[in-house]
């Protein structure tokens, strides 16, 4: 053998012990709560909320977690990805979150045909829930309450400063902004008597 192909032979050697492949991390929004679902309490007498759907923009409906990175664009990770599609693990964190604070309300997620009407629904538009490039997360869209007398519009944006950098830390703000929202969502409903039974409006009548 050449000592010229022995050189080649090394070179091969080392690129292929450099380039071992990177590893895929999944982030799941559901398993970030650190908080505990209520007690599972009577329904008998509640109004009954059903959140869904859920609709994201396309660069946020893909497994790959989405950072902004200027001004206009966009970065789609390929090694840190959602464990379950985005729009699901939202409905899931809001349906519990909303849960633990309406002790009026029986909250369901919708889950397509066997999912009942409900006295009221809860949809959500995202325009933003990603992290930036400038230590942030942003949360922005707008939500309708729909019931049989009314439907309510409100628009909502929450950010947070992160305290770290890292996707899981990004995916853990991102949970806690989800928090504010469904607060916000259960203020709104509650201020505004916009989801109540059916036993509650025989009751007004």
């Amino acid at each position: 053998m050449t000592r010229n192909c022995f050189v080649v032979l090394v070179l091969l050697g080392l690129m292929a012990c450099g380039s071992n492949p990177l590893e895929d991390h999944y982030y799941s929004l559901v398993l970030a709560a650190d908080d505990v679902l209520a007690p599972v309490a009577s329904a008998e007498g509640k109004a009954h909320l059903i959140v869904g759907p859920v609709q994201l923009p396309e660069y946020l409906d893909r497994r790959g977690i989405a950072m902004q990175i200027d001004a206009n664009q966009i970065q789609t990770a390929n090694h840190h990805f959602w464990a379950e599609p985005l729009e699901e693990a939202i409905a899931k964190v809001l349906v519990r979150d909303i849960a633990n604070l309406a002790s009026g309300l029986t909250v369901d997620r919708d889950s397509g045909r066997w999912t009942d009407s409900g006295d009221c629904r809860l949809r959500l538009e995202f325009d933003k829930f990603h992290a930036t490039d400038r230590s942030r997360v942003v949360s922005s869209g707008r939500y309708w309450v729909s019931s049989t007398d009314s439907d309510l519009r409100q628009e909502f944006e929450v950010t947070q400063t992160l305290s770290a950098d890292g996707h899981a830390n990004a995916v853990a703000a991102l949970r806690q902004s989800l928090g504010t929202l469904a607060t916000q969502i259960t203020a709104t409903i509650e201020s505004n008597s916009q989801c109540s039974s059916e036993q509650e409006k025989s009751s007004v009548k």
